[in-house]
């Protein structure tokens, strides 16, 4: 699956929600949500495959590296759901709750990341005299 039927069925969805927006803005919001699960699996294969690169990486790295690809991979994909989901709500007119969507995600990404920090605070500390 290749970027041209990705862009042509997105650009294909949104014509037809922006048409049928006016008579039905329910059935066009529908439309939008099918069409970012559509989409998103259109690029799972993909995803699927570079997150089984990036696993194989880390598999090869010593078990502090693991952790930390792991703890990538995690973000990431808190990341990527964050961000469709608070799409999706901005695209039904739903800013407040995007934005509540947007803020949810940072503050588990915060949280996922605490671990690192702790790391870097440690391995600073042990350098200063």
């Amino acid at each position: 699956m290749g970027i041209f039927q990705v862009v042509a069925t997105g650009v294909l969805c949104a014509v037809l929600a922006i048409t049928i927006k006016k008579q039905s803005p329910e059935v066009a919001l529908i439309i939008t949500i099918a069409s970012s699960v559509l989409i998103f699996l259109m690029i799972m294969p993909m995803l699927t495959q570079a997150v089984g690169v990036i696993a194989n990486i880390g598999a090869m790295l010593d078990s502090g590296g693991a952790q930390y690809v792991s703890l990538a991979l995690r973000v990431i994909g808190v990341a990527y759901m964050a961000q469709l989901g608070a799409s999706v709500c901005a695209d039904a007119g739903e800013t407040a709750i995007a934005a509540k969507i947007d803020l949810g995600g940072r503050v588990i990404i915060m949280v996922l990341a605490m671990p690192i920090v702790i790391d870097i605070i440690g391995t600073v500390s042990g350098l200063l005299p």
